[in-house]
């Protein structure tokens, strides 16, 4: 409380200043920085996660120009998630020993070495190379991104940490496709412009990382990269079910990333790539937007109806493709996206609950783990599985085991809750 004694009449000296007052103004100065930190750190997770689903509505453009068939678009993806895994599985704990600004920076250096690629592709094994270390920028981004959000906030709110993250997350995955739509179908080159545009995105990236501070102390010069994704036991149990959970959401995210622009040109006869675009970014939109609605709600609440909403979400999707519906296939796209945002935040916010500061990075790297395996195994599979039985049977074998998935994952959260109330 501030001082309201009347002070005698007279030239005031430097050390009559009233105590603390210039360590009141230091504060509002490091407040200050702290938001900018905060923003700026944002938006460079959302600018490379913009990269990572740039190829979306273009896999078509590229069937036509390179001359594949259609199923090796399930082999670039592949390669892509390949990336994502290797890079999480060796590199998910780099940033707690060698810092967050060196690891993201070579994120970003790694996104234009992908985007170089591809404006110069000229065949499928070109692709793959860029779809593959654009995989490897995607998952050595993601641990120190979201960790450092967690620990710039300026009031070291883990929740809105988490929603930020969250957030950033699913505004980049959703704009990448979003752009490569509207560029390929209304701009010249349309393989190529996007890429180049892309570039641009990623220097104002790197100008950003240069006012960053450093967050991880006592750094090591030197990490040997190895698969190290233990757990710490006390969090395990908290773990399982938000692991269980972005598995599932993250395989309705590489459903519409990988397969479902194709599914809609082969089965729904919607062929415009703006549009293929459009729909991708309403999917990522409506996450980002279920994840504000969310950001009240405890962890374990957001997660839970997340997993009750997921499967009503895919049923709908098979439906639609059986009876070749465009606004059921609309109304599908509504409730996954709502559940994948429940899931996300939900699974985001356990993991800065419980996860020790010193193993934040590796506890969040063993969380994308978890979610870029749904993105691509069970989706790889449902592409193979189309080609040999149609898009509807494939989707509705997958509709059946991740409902399978959410009910068990239901269950262990529910015991969770349950262990956490009488412990608490």
């Amino acid at each position: 409380m501030l001082d309201t004694t009347p002070q005698a009449s007279g030239p005031r000296r430097a050390d009559a200043i009233p105590f603390g007052a210039d360590q009141e103004a230091d504060v509002v100065v490091t407040a200050g920085r702290r938001r900018r930190d905060f923003a700026l750190l944002a938006g460079i997770l959302v600018i490379v996660l913009t990269g990572a689903n740039i190829p979306a509505p273009l896999y078509v453009v590229y069937e036509s120009v390179f001359h594949f068939r259609p199923d090796l678009t399930t082999l670039i993806f592949a390669v892509y998630a390949v990336g994502v895994l290797m890079s999480l599985l060796f590199f998910g704990r780099a940033s707690d020993h060698l810092g967050r600004r060196p690891v993201i920076g070579a994120a970003l250096a790694l996104m234009a070495a992908s985007a170089a690629v591809f404006l110069a592709a000229e065949n499928v094994a070109m692709l793959c190379l860029a779809r593959w270390v654009s995989g490897l920028a995607i998952g050595l981004v993601v641990a120190p991104a979201t960790a450092g959000l967690s620990e710039l906030e300026p009031a070291g709110n883990a929740h809105r940490a988490a929603l930020t993250a969250t957030c950033a997350s699913m505004l980049g995955l959703g704009f990448g496709p979003l752009l490569s739509g509207i560029l390929s179908e209304y701009a010249p080159a349309p393989t190529r412009l996007v890429y180049a545009v892309y570039l641009g995105l990623l220097a104002l990236a790197a100008l950003a990382l240069l006012l960053l501070p450093e967050t991880v102390t006592g750094r090591e010069r030197r990490y040997v990269p190895r698969i190290d994704i233990r757990l710490p036991a006390a969090v395990r149990t908290e773990f399982l079910p938000a692991a269980m959970g972005v598995f599932s959401g993250f395989f309705v995210l590489g459903l519409f990333v990988g397969l479902i622009p194709s599914f809609l040109g082969n089965d729904l006869h919607w062929t415009s790539h703006a549009l293929g675009g459009a729909v991708v970014f309403l999917l990522f939109g409506v996450a980002a937007a279920a994840e504000l609605r969310a950001r009240e709600l405890p962890d374990r609440r957001a997660l839970g109806r997340g997993l009750l909403v997921l499967p009503v979400g895919l049923v709908v999707i098979v439906l639609a493709f059986a009876h070749a519906s465009l606004p059921a296939f609309l109304v599908g796209t509504v409730l996954g996206g709502t559940a994948v945002g429940l899931v996300f935040i939900g699974g985001q916010a356990t993991v800065n609950r419980i996860a020790p500061a010193a193993a934040r990075a590796g506890v969040t790297a063993a969380l994308f783990t978890a979610a870029y395996t749904g993105f691509s195994v069970p989706v790889v599979v449902v592409g193979v599985a189309s080609v040999q039985v149609g898009t509807l049977r494939a989707t509705t074998g997958a509709t059946i085991g991740f409902a399978v998935i959410c009910s068990i994952a239901l269950w262990v959260l529910s015991r969770a809750g349950r262990r956490s109330s009488r412990t608490g």
